[in-house]
C-alpha cells in the first residue's frame, strides 16, 4: 500500500481499511465506531492493525487515557478526509454528467451594454439554452462590488465587468478591449484649445469625472493628472456630464461617435490622454455549480473571443 519504491496502487481492500480508520478517529475510538460501521469492536481492531501494518505506520494509541492518534496518524486522517473529499466529487461529476441541468443560472453586469456586447450576450444565451434547457437564465445589471461579492458567495454564478484587480478566489478572463480616450465637450474652454496648449498643468484645473473604480495601472496614471469634481461609473453618466460642459472624462470612441461627427465633443490629445479598457468574464475558483459556470464560461468566452479577433 502506498509504497513508493515498488509503485503500489491503493486497492480497494485499501480503501475499506481507510474508511474504518477515519470511522474510529471521527467517532474517538473503536468502541464508539461499532455502531456506525456495523461490525464489532475485536473487527475493527483486525482492520486497524492491518491497514497498519500495510502501511507500516503507528496510528493510534489506546490505554486507560483513551484513544488518540499519533502524529503520523494526524497526518493520514489528514491525508483521508482529502481522499474520500476527492472520490466524492468524482462521484457527484460523473452523476450529473448524464442529467440535464436546471435552476437558474445568474449573470450579474456593471455597465449598460452596448449594441454588440447585447448581440454577443444574446448568442451566448442561445448556445445555452439549446445545451440545458431547463435552465433559467437570470441576466441583471448590479456594481462591480456587489457582483464579485455575489460571485465569492455563490449567489451569482458569471459576472461580466471591467478588468482592474485580482481577487483571491475568483478567476477572471478578459474577453473585449478598447481604448478610453478624454473628452471635452463644446461646451467647455478646453475644446477649443490645440492640444499642443494641453498639458497636465491646463488639465488640472478643470473639473474631471471619476469612473467610481480602481483601474488598470495605465488607466490610474491618467486619473492621477486630474481634478475630481464628479463620478459617473456608467458610461451614460459620464457622457451626460462630459455634454453638460462642467466635466470632462473619458469615453471610448464606440459611445461617443455620433458626438464626435457632430462635432459635440471632441478628443483631447487622443495620443496622450488615453488608456485600454477591458471588460473580463469572472467567475469563482470553486463554484457549488460548477457545471453552470463551465457551461456559461464556454459559451460566453467562444463568442466574445471570436467577435474580438474579428476586430
Amino acid at each position: 500500500m502506498l509504497d513508493p519504491i515498488n509503485g503500489k496502487q491503493l486497492s480497494e481492500y485499501d480503501l475499506r481499511l481507510l474508511r474504518v480508520f477515519k470511522a474510529v478517529v471521527e467517532h474517538g475510538g473503536f468502541a464508539a465506531a461499532e455502531g456506525f460501521l456495523g461490525i464489532t469492536r475485536s473487527t475493527i481492531s483486525v482492520h486497524m492493525s492491518s491497514l497498519e501494518s500495510r502501511m507500516n505506520l503507528k496510528l493510534c494509541v489506546r490505554g486507560r487515557s483513551g484513544f488518540a492518534l499519533t502524529e503520523r496518524g494526524q497526518v493520514v486522517y489528514q491525508a483521508c478526509l482529502k481522499l474520500f473529499a476527492s472520490i466524492q466529487e468524482f462521484g457527484s461529476l460523473v452523476d450529473n454528467l448524464g442529467k440535464t441541468l436546471s435552476g437558474e443560472l445568474i449573470i450579474l453586469y456593471s455597465d449598460l451594454l452596448d449594441r454588440s456586447s447585447i448581440i454577443n450576450l444574446g448568442k451566448a444565451i442561445a448556445a445555452i439554452k439549446q445545451k440545458a434547457p431547463r435552465l433559467c437564465v437570470s441576466l441583471n445589471m448590479d456594481t462591480v462590488a456587489n457582483i464579485e461579492s455575489a460571485l465569492i458567495n455563490n449567489t451569482a454564478h458569471i459576472g461580466f465587468y471591467p478588468a482592474y484587480r485580482s481577487i483571491d478566489g475568483l478567476q477572471s478572463e478578459v474577453v473585449f478591449s478598447e481604448t478610453i480616450y478624454l473628452c471635452a465637450s463644446q461646451h467647455s474652454p478646453l475644446y477649443h484649445l490645440t492640444d499642443t496648449d494641453i498639458d497636465p498643468s491646463i488639465l488640472s484645473q478643470y473639473s474631471a469625472i471619476h469612473p467610481g473604480i480602481e483601474l488598470n495601472p495605465k488607466g490610474r496614471k491618467q486619473l492621477q493628472q486630474l481634478n475630481f469634481g464628479a463620478k459617473g461609473y456608467q458610461f451614460d453618466s459620464r457622457l451626460a456630464l462630459i455634454l453638460s460642459g462642467a466635466y470632462i472624462g473619458y469615453l471610448p470612441k464606440s459611445e461617443v461617435k455620433p458626438y464626435l461627427d457632430n462635432q459635440d465633443i471632441r478628443l483631447i490629445n487622443a495620443t496622450e490622454y488615453c488608456y485600454p479598457f477591458e471588460l473580463s468574464l469572472v467567475h469563482k475558483v470553486n463554484p457549488n455549480d460548477k457545471e453552470k459556470v463551465q457551461l456559461a464560461m464556454s459559451e460566453l468566452s467562444l463568442v466574445f473571443n471570436h467577435q474580438q479577433s474579428k476586430h
